[in-house]
C-alpha cells in the first residue's frame, strides 16, 4: 500500500545546514464568506519573518467580492497581495486554488485557508524543507481556538493572545472527545505512512508550483461539496515521488467558524469521500479498516 515516504536525509539537512531565504513564495487563499476572519489572516500574514519581498498573497473568491476587494485594498500597502474572483457554484475549494496557482509568480504555493491565524515564523517554518528538497510537499498542523474576540491589531501587538488561546472541539475536527488535531497520531508516524496524503489537509500545506500543474491540479469535479479534494490532491503528488513532510512548526490557528452546517458539511463530505474511494480503493480501505472512519 503507497509508496516510501522516509524524509529522514531532507529533515537532518533541515536541522543541520544553515537557512536561506533565495525561494520566493505565493500563498493562495479561497474566500467565500467571512469577512473579518480573512482580515486576521491577511494581517498574520504581514507579520512573518520570511522577507516580505519574497512573498506574494492571493485572494482567490467565489462569492462576497466586495469583501475580498476591500481587504486587498486595505492590505496592498503592507504587502503584496491580488485578488482573483470566480463565481460560486457551491463549495468549489479546487477551482479557487487552480485559479490562485494560474495567477502565481512564485515557485513555491503555500494552500492557507481563510480562516487561519499565522505565527510569524509561519512562512519560514515551510520554506526551510523547499531550500533542501525539490521533491516535497509541507503538511502543517493546525489548532482550533475561538477567536471571535481577536482583533487584527492584537495579532500585530502581541501574538501571544493567539498562542494562549486554549483549544476547544471544532466541527473541522471531527475526533470525538478531542480538541488536539484528529491528525497527529498519523502525522507521528508519516515517514512510514502508506498514505501520508490522509494529512493533506489544503488549508495548511505547501508545494511546487511545478508539480501541482505536472500532476493535473486541483481536481474541480469535487466542487459543489464540503472535503477531500485536498486529500486526492495530495495523493496525486505523492503517486509522483513528492515525500509529503510534517513541518511541525508551521501551526496555524483555525478559528471556529459556521460557515457551512452541520447537515450540509456531512452530506458533501459523504458525496466526495465515495469519489475518493472509487478512484483509489486502497486507500479507501486503509480509511476504514485501519483507522476505523466512516465508510
Amino acid at each position: 500500500m503507497g509508496l516510501f515516504n522516509d524524509y529522514t536525509d531532507i529533515e537532518h539537512k533541515v536541522k543541520t545546514e544553515p537557512r536561506n531565504h533565495e525561494l520566493s513564495l505565493s500563498v493562495v487563499i479561497p474566500f467565500h464568506y467571512g469577512y473579518d476572519l480573512l482580515a486576521k489572516t491577511v494581517t498574520s500574514l504581514i507579520q512573518q519573518t520570511y522577507p516580505k519581498d519574497r512573498i506574494e498573497v492571493i485572494i482567490a473568491a467565489d462569492a462576497n467580492h466586495a469583501d475580498a476587494k476591500f481587504i486587498t485594498e486595505q492590505y496592498e500597502t503592507e504587502i503584496d497581495i491580488k485578488l482573483v474572483t470566480l463565481y460560486s457554484n457551491g463549495w468549489g475549494a479546487a477551482s479557487s486554488r487552480n485559479a490562485g496557482i494560474h495567477v502565481a509568480r512564485n515557485d513555491v504555493i503555500v494552500s492557507l485557508d481563510s480562516d487561519m491565524i499565522c505565527p510569524p515564523s509561519f512562512l519560514e517554518s515551510h520554506m526551510i524543507w523547499f531550500h533542501k528538497s525539490a521533491k516535497i510537499a509541507t503538511i502543517g498542523p493546525k489548532k482550533f481556538v475561538e477567536a471571535s474576540k481577536i482583533q487584527p491589531a492584537d495579532i500585530v501587538r502581541n501574538f501571544t493572545l493567539i498562542s494562549s488561546l486554549p483549544e476547544i472541539h471544532s466541527v473541522s475536527n471531527n475526533l470525538i472527545d478531542s480538541r488536539k488535531d484528529k491528525r497527529i497520531p498519523e502525522l507521528k508516524q508519516l515517514k512510514s505512512h502508506p498514505f501520508p496524503s490522509n494529512c493533506f489537509h489544503g488549508g495548511n500545506v505547501a508545494y511546487w508550483r511545478d508539480d501541482a500543474v505536472d500532476v493535473g491540479l486541483w481536481d474541480e469535479t469535487f466542487n459543489g461539496n464540503y472535503g477531500y479534494e485536498d486529500i486526492e490532491f495530495g495523493q496525486r503528488l505523492f503517486e509522483k515521488d513528492i515525500k509529503l513532510i510534517v513541518a511541525g512548526d508551521a501551526t496555524t490557528y483555525h478559528q471556529e467558524n459556521h460557515f457551512v452546517s452541520p447537515a450540509k458539511r456531512q452530506k458533501g463530505m459523504s458525496i466526495n469521500r465515495t469519489k475518493l474511494y472509487e478512484r483509489y480503493p486502497a486507500l479507501g480501505r486503509f480509511r476504514r479498516n485501519i483507522l476505523g472512519l466512516v465508510p
